[in-house]
């Protein structure tokens, strides 16, 4: 055997016992699914389904049909006369035709923005649409302050007020502007710190249903205090990365640490981890050789 191919197989197996013994099971927990006292698992899909078509109608309606998901994660942003738009960056060149930040054109104008395989921007009205009565729940994120108003109408509008949540991130004059138009709406608020768990438990608000953390600072000391005040935890639970959960997902280690929500890239293999037959050693080297943890804690 050649020695440069000794040479790349002795570093390939070192690099994968290194990532193993960071970047194991977390907190040594055994390979199975962990206690979640709310009920069922849950699987969100990053955009609608990230290597699909980001952030398109067409790629909700297929990831719901596919049923490889139960909630499409999308970002929204309001045009200037009020319209909502489902999209992520605050300015349009970014990722289609147009240039600016959303709420400085018209809802009419960003109509004739084209995506890059020319989808249009979907609207938060169709999109609350397509799903209404189907087997699947939004999570919509609030990406500015002036989207807030516009898009809760349109869930009250369209009686959805049980199949969509709103992310406030960690921000709570959003939370306190989404409550201000309405104690029914499920919210969902970014824990970065202890005392950010003191103050949702604090809030006593049954409708704040939902509280995201990062990979690391999602303990199951922490989970397990949430649980017991009746929030749901998500995680984002890909790796920033190249891959980004191409090969496979990594919500194993969401679910065994007792996370009830992962926000994932890759639906169908993060759907299927949900069977503990998933959780072996063997697969957790691969998948840790291929990715690295997300301990960046970005929202996206």
């Amino acid at each position: 055997m050649p020695k440069t191919r000794v040479l790349l197989i002795a570093l390939m197996l070192s690099g994968t016992v290194c990532a193993y013994a960071k970047y194991g099971t977390p907190e040594g927990l055994p390979p199975e699914i962990g206690e979640h006292p709310l009920g069922r698992t849950y699987v969100a899909a990053h955009r609608g389904g990230y290597f699909g078509l980001q952030n398109v109608q067409r790629q909700f309606d297929a990831t719901t049909t596919a049923r490889t998901a139960d909630i499409l994660e999308m970002d929204l942003h309001a045009s200037s006369d009020g319209d909502v738009f489902v999209y992520h960056d605050d300015d349009l060149s970014t990722k289609s035709t147009c240039h600016g930040e959303p709420r400085t054109l018209t809802s009419a104008r960003i109509r004739q923005c084209r995506l890059p395989a020319g989808d249009p921007l979907p609207r938060f009205e169709e999109v609350l649409a397509h799903a209404k009565g189907k087997p699947i729940f939004l999570d919509a994120e609030f990406k500015t302050m002036d989207v807030i108003a516009p898009a809760m109408a349109l869930a009250i509008r369209a009686n959805m007020l049980d199949q969509v949540y709103f992310q406030t991130q960690g921000d709570r004059a959003k939370y306190a502007a989404a409550r201000a138009i309405s104690k029914d709406v499920y919210l969902q608020y970014k824990a970065t710190r202890d005392d950010d768990i003191d103050w949702v438990i604090a809030q006593h608000d049954p409708r704040l249903a939902v509280v995201e953390m990062n990979a690391t600072f999602a303990t199951s000391v922490r989970i397990k205090r949430l649980h017991q005040a009746g929030k749901r935890v998500s995680v984002n639970s890909w790796r920033y990365q190249v891959l980004e959960e191409r090969l496979t997902a990594s919500c194993d280690q969401a679910f065994r640490r007792g996370v009830d929500i992962a926000v994932t890239n890759n639906p169908a293999s993060c759907s299927a981890q949900r069977d503990p037959r998933h959780y072996s050693a063997r697969r957790q080297i691969v998948r840790n050789f291929l990715m690295q943890p997300n301990e960046k804690g970005e929202n996206d």
